[in-house]
């Protein structure tokens, strides 16, 4: 079979959330299918070679399309059916919840969707057509019915979906995610080296991964470090990484100025994924605030460097952290500063919630992850013997 695969969803070479899981999703899938034939598609140079470049060590040899509209354009309603179809493809991959209605149904579609977070936190600063689009429902709605298949990552958004948009089970096939093989425990002195000779950080820290939106909710995370005691406070840091959007940074760094507590908090922005196990493996305990999280992949990737969770009893993230992290309601934060503090303080509870951390990302794997959703790929493909 010949399968596109959408890589327009990718939109910076310093990919961060998901970006960053298609990437790895990408890679895995080429590695793991022999069989098929993959075709990319782009609709930027720069990205295509940014794109194939992380993919340099793949043996697999890929077809490349470049095409001159966006994912969210309104070319790609009425043009992309055309190419799909004139390029013969029999699988249409996009790991996205929008794309045309109007393939043809030689050409069968399988989309991903990671979350539903804008329709459920409208609180993002968007065009007026993307509010638009989230507000109304109806080009989902048509949308998801066109699909063959929906690929989500964790059961919390497969009944998102259902009740959302009454999508039926039978549509629906659940692929969790997994962690890279890069993050693993590193030794805490060149750990704790990258920490304070890049980043200025010269003690022990509380950390957050992940953008500054407001789903993620780190204000609250801001409140919980000033509730933690004087003497906490003077011990730990909060390191705070990610790339920041400026629309939304204003409201954090006013806090953390209302509050004095400048010193104590690094900013350390974007950090290339090379880094990050260094940077989990050296916290004390790493804290995921978020009203919600479609799957929540930095709750594993703290534990498999061995750092204890603190984490938000909302939407999938308990269900990715199972019995190995310490659960709030993100609206309490007392409650949220109290983990953290039982963590920082008890050394028993640590060490306990760092072995069932290890435990727990076993469970989870990206080649299991690619050769499910090759197994989709091929179920469908299967399927399609209808020459147009």
């Amino acid at each position: 079979m010949l399968i596109a695969f959408d890589c327009r969803i990718i939109r910076d070479k310093n990919p961060a959330g998901i970006s960053r899981v298609v990437l790895e999703f990408l890679k895995e899938v080429l590695s793991a299918d022999r069989k098929n034939d993959y075709m990319l598609i782009f609709d930027d140079k720069e990205m295509k070679d940014f794109v194939l470049f992380y993919l340099r060590y793949i043996k697999k040899t890929v077809k490349v399309l470049i095409l001159p509209f966006g994912i969210l354009s309104f070319d790609n309603l009425f043009q992309l059916p055309k190419i799909l179809n004139r390029r013969e493809i029999d699988v249409y991959y996009v790991p996205y919840y929008f794309t045309s209605p109007f393939i043809r149904k030689r050409t069968k579609v399988i989309l991903t969707v990671f979350d539903l977070m804008h329709f459920f936190y409208p609180y993002f600063k968007m065009s007026l057509t993307r509010k638009l689009y989230h507000k109304i429902r109806l080009a989902p709605r048509i949308v998801l019915r066109r699909a063959d298949k929906i690929v989500t990552i964790s059961i919390n958004t497969s009944r998102d979906l259902i009740k959302m948009f009454h999508v039926p089970s039978r549509k629906i096939k659940m692929i969790y995610m997994g962690v890279s093989k890069s993050f693993r425990k590193i030794d805490s002195r060149s750990a704790k080296r990258l920490l304070k000779e890049k980043y200025g950080v010269n003690k022990k820290y509380i950390l957050y991964v992940g953008r500054n939106e407001p789903h993620k909710n780190i204000k609250a995370l801001v409140l919980a470090y000033v509730k933690l005691s004087e003497y906490l406070r003077e011990e730990y840091k909060l390191v705070l990484v990610g790339k920041e959007d400026e629309r939304y940074s204003e409201g954090v760094r006013q806090l953390i100025k209302k509050y004095s507590i400048e010193p104590n908090v690094t900013f350390t922005g974007y950090v290339d994924e090379s880094e990050l196990p260094y940077i989990y493996s050296a916290a004390s305990v790493y804290v995921q605030p978020s009203f919600y999280e479609g799957f929540g992949i930095p709750i594993l990737e703290a534990m498999a460097c061995g750092v204890p969770v603190v984490s938000s009893n909302t939407a999938s993230l308990p269900e990715v952290g199972g019995e190995a992290a310490l659960y709030t309601d993100p609206f309490d934060v007392a409650k949220m500063s109290e983990q953290i503090r039982k963590v920082l303080e008890n050394e028993g509870l640590k060490d306990e919630l760092i072995e069932k951390g290890f435990s727990q990302v076993k469970k989870f794997s990206w080649f299991l992850a690619a050769n499910s959703l090759v197994e989709c790929f091929n179920e469908l493909g299967g399927k399609n013997d209808i020459k147009n």
